[in-house]
């Protein structure tokens, strides 16, 4: 027994306007100091706000969030929303 499949004219159609994938945004990280003094490690809440501050309304957060010790600057990778 043999099958035969029949394309439909809509499958074909849809696949001649398949738009290219869009250009990926890289958001810059957000590094946030107090007053150009360092944080503490604790004292993450206030750098969140901070962060949001430097961003004129809201910063992104992730898991990926980290308190830089070296410098004292909390960074957000994912940048401001």
């Amino acid at each position: 027994m043999r099958r035969t499949w029949a394309i439909s004219p809509v499958v074909l159609a849809c696949a001649a306007c398949v738009q290219p994938a869009s250009e990926t945004r890289v958001a810059e990280p957000v590094r946030v100091t107090n007053n150009g003094q360092p944080f503490q490690m604790w004292e993450g809440a206030l750098a969140r706000k901070a962060a949001d501050a430097a961003c004129g309304g809201k910063v992104r957060t992730s898991i990926y969030d980290r308190f830089d010790r070296a410098t004292g600057a909390w960074v957000y990778p994912e940048g401001c929303a």
